[in-house]
């Protein structure tokens, strides 16, 4: 996996990400034209796109509202990738944070998968509400995985080193007993991330590899961590989704910090460990950047479900992993998308496949 300043400069990606979203473009889109006709007000004034990548929210809005809007990218590679595959496009090199647009110009800006990669939030925050008209919106949707981009340099700031999820991986759940599956911190079954206390964590490590232990060399991206300035965010966020991404290794990695964890228990050591959703952590950034203080209002924040039929039980994309049951949940994963397109969804029974997608709108006031 590229490093983090090429990793958004190589059209591969858009390739990739094209074919992840492929079997899921009809709900998702169902979703984004919903958002948009609810959130992005009349004219007059321009409707800008931030971080175009290759245009797929383009594809998935209304297309009068596509044929109008002006499609901006930093990446100069990206830009060359969207022109050639949305030729009629009008399409700006630009960052979030300098868009080439009159105070005041713009009646919305819209962003796919953007927002959750920011590190500096506040600084595009405040260039938007200089470009928005008074009552002008920002919609950001979010159908893929949530980047951790960041979230981990700022638990790693507070003292948190970020791990997997490995106290919700199934695998090793059947195989643990009550015993052990008790002393495994709480967690959701979408919470992306456990955060554990660094002093511990580091000291353990220490402790590992002063002692030559063999489960140092099974802990993948956090082995090195007991050297001096090896926890680099950047780095880690890159191991973490390779980690995820690979379900072997995956199950490796968790099975080792199981142990860790289990070792940790029985030997009386302080180990305070917590889940994080990455989506709820970017939910409440999001609302804080964009609230009253700042000059917005926010009208909505939080998931939009949409389903349709599937071959066989239930499969639930959410939080950008892909489950199946066996019997469809009664109650969906987000706000129905037919509250806000007046148009029906098939009744929750039978072989149903649903998406969700994270939506987040607000006002300038």
């Amino acid at each position: 996996m590229l490093p983090v300043a090429e990793r958004w400069h190589d059209p591969a990606l858009l390739d990739h990400l094209a074919r992840v979203r492929a079997p899921w473009g009809a709900p998702v889109a169902r979703v984004v034209r919903a958002a948009a006709a609810r959130f992005v007000p009349t004219r007059p004034g321009t409707v800008v796109e931030l971080g175009a990548g290759g245009g797929q929210l383009l594809e998935w809005l209304p297309p009068a509202l596509a044929a109008e809007m002006v499609l901006t990218e930093p990446s100069e590679p990206f830009v060359r990738a969207l022109r050639a595959r949305h030729p009629n496009a009008r399409v700006l090199q630009a960052n979030a944070d300098a868009l080439p647009v009159r105070d005041g110009e713009l009646r919305a800006a819209v962003a796919l998968c953007v927002f959750d990669t920011l590190r500096n939030l506040a600084a595009v925050r405040d260039e938007l509400h200089r470009a928005l008209r008074p009552g002008g919106a920002v919609l950001h949707v979010l159908d893929l995985a949530t980047s951790p981009d960041g979230l981990f340099p700022e638990l790693i700031a507070g003292g948190e080193v970020p791990l997997t999820n490995f106290a919700r991986d199934s695998a090793l759940l059947e195989v643990l007993t009550d015993e052990q599956r008790g002393a495994l911190p709480e967690a959701g079954e979408f919470d992306e991330v456990l955060a554990v206390r660094w002093e511990p964590f580091h000291a353990l490590l220490k402790l590992l590899a002063a002692t030559g232990h063999p489960l140092l060399s099974r802990l993948g991206p956090y082995a090195e961590l007991h050297k001096p300035g090896a926890l680099d965010p950047d780095a880690l966020a890159l191991d973490f989704m390779r980690e995820s991404a690979d379900p072997v290794r995956l199950l490796a990695l968790n099975r080792a910090l199981v142990t860790l964890t289990l070792t940790a228990k029985q030997t009386g050591r302080d180990w305070p460990v917590r889940a994080v959703s990455a989506r709820a952590f970017v939910r409440a950034k999001l609302c804080a950047a964009f609230g009253p203080a700042h000059g917005f209002e926010v009208l909505f924040a939080g998931p939009v479900s949409a389903w349709d039929a599937g071959d066989e039980g239930f499969v639930l994309r959410h939080a950008g992993r892909t489950v199946r049951r066996a019997e469809v949940p009664r109650e969906p994963f987000g706000t129905p998308v037919s509250e806000w397109d007046g148009e029906p969804l098939p009744p929750r029974a039978g072989a149903l496949r649903e998406t969700t997608v994270e939506v987040f709108a607000a006002r300038r006031v």
